[in-house]
């Protein structure tokens, strides 16, 4: 495995491993901590095609993935404030063209992600126009209104495919908001197979925490099929 090119962009550490096929399409992965290796060992092993992996950490994880402001909902240190849309300028502005002066000009960028990670994979094509393809693992879709916003508008540009996972046991919950994340999932499933989009949704064993890795790598082999 190469070794990775790591840079920061606007308080966001980058990490992009560059593949050796000319042309290989390129993954932007948002995560809550840099987990690049772990996440193309998962690929490796799962035989996925060849890709660049940009990883992006160090995210104001809570701010800089929620798509509009809401008081806390998992515990009482949230602090969603809704700031998705400045984040996508970002990514767009000046992380892929970051990016793009190391591997080239892409024609195939896929947007990915875990939890409210893999929320903002789906959030980010409604305001940038810039993404083939979604992977949205244990994505936080139970955010309030969200499914309502996405069955509400229309994307800027449809991604060709859409990946949804869960864990199987994730809406097992107490909390009103988090025990509707399935249910949610599925609604959006259906509205995205209606809208002509090819997607599949996928459940896993296990809590939210379980196999994060793993999962992401899942969607991103589904992705480049």
């Amino acid at each position: 495995m190469t070794e990775p090119i790591k840079t920061a962009i606007d308080g966001k550490e980058i990490s992009l491993f560059k593949s050796d096929v000319p042309n290989a399409p390129t993954v932007y992965a948002n995560m809550y901590m840099e987990v690049g290796r772990g996440v193309l060992k998962e690929c490796e092993a799962l035989g996925c095609k060849p890709f660049n992996l940009v990883s992006i950490s160090n995210l104001r994880w809570d701010e800089e993935l929620s798509p509009w402001p809401h008081e806390p909902i998992v515990s009482d240190s949230d602090h969603f404030t809704g700031e998705a849309g400045d984040y996508a300028r970002i990514l767009v502005e000046k992380i892929i063209p970051y990016a793009e002066s190391i591997t080239g000009a892409q024609s195939r960028r896929i947007i990915a992600g875990y939890s409210m990670g893999g929320l903002f994979a789906l959030y980010a094509p409604y305001v940038t126009d810039v993404f083939s393809c979604a992977v949205s693992a244990s994505g936080s879709v139970w955010y309030p209104e969200f499914k309502e916003y996405v069955q509400a508008h229309d994307f800027i540009k449809a991604p060709d495919k859409i990946y949804l996972s869960l864990g199987d046991t994730e809406s097992r919950t107490r909390n009103p908001f988090l025990k509707r994340t399935e249910r949610c999932m599925e609604e959006l499933f259906s509205h995205y197979r209606q809208s002509g989009i090819e997607t599949i949704f996928e459940l896993n064993p296990g809590n939210h925490y379980k196999d994060a890795e793993l999962r992401l790598a899942k969607g991103i082999a589904w992705a480049l099929e």
